[in-house]
């Protein structure tokens, strides 16, 4: 079904982004989907089947649904038009899902105070499956957070960072207290070991 429920009694707008159709063999091919550039492959994936226009979401992945501006959300798997939805009514109703960053944010808030959770910034340079990675960021200084199963830890710079180069040992911490000891003093008797230990010299 390719004409949208929108659309299948009054005339389609004219796409302001049209696929642009080309010859085959240029060897040029979208990083996102990997359809090569003017075929018919892009038009799909670029492009709404109703009314030509650009979708408005990417297409990395192949991903199951993908939305036209003028047309609406279109299950790219059956083809079929999803009913409208409202994101501000699902959210005002209390119909979404909290993302973890969220939840850690809420609960530093519950912990710490919202004046340090609003000064609370994620850092997604940070790569590890065990927690989500921030800083508490006040003018230019800064005290490294991390959110896991065991709560929040506090990052203090690691006693031979001569050796480690960036390593950190990191502090549980439940009050604000915990923080500012942290900042004051440095890593805690109960504080994990340097994150970056296999890079000391035995």
């Amino acid at each position: 079904m390719k004409t949208c429920p929108t659309h299948q009694g009054s005339p389609l707008p004219p796409p302001s982004m049209p696929h642009r159709a080309g010859p085959s063999g240029t060897g040029y091919v979208c990083k996102g989907c990997g359809a090569a550039a003017g075929s018919p492959e892009e038009q799909r994936s670029h492009h709404c089947p109703c009314c030509g226009e650009q979708f408005e979401d990417g297409c990395t992945g192949r991903p199951p649904c993908r939305t036209c501006p003028h047309c609406g959300t279109v299950d790219t798997r059956t083809g079929q038009w999803l009913p409208p939805t409202d994101p501000l009514a699902d959210f005002l109703a209390d119909r979404y899902t909290r993302s973890e960053w969220f939840r850690a944010w809420e609960q530093a808030s519950v912990r710490f105070g919202h004046d340090i959770a609003h000064r609370l910034a994620q850092v997604t340079t940070e790569i590890d499956r065990a927690h989500l990675y921030g800083e508490i960021v006040v003018g230019r200084q800064r005290l490294g957070i991390r959110y896991g199963p065991r709560g929040f830890q506090a990052a203090a710079p690691c006693p031979r960072r001569d050796e480690c180069r960036r390593g950190r040992l990191w502090t549980p911490v439940w009050t604000r207290q915990d923080l500012l000891a942290v900042h004051l003093h440095g890593p805690g008797l109960d504080a994990t070991e340097c994150d970056r230990a296999r890079l000391h010299h035995v």
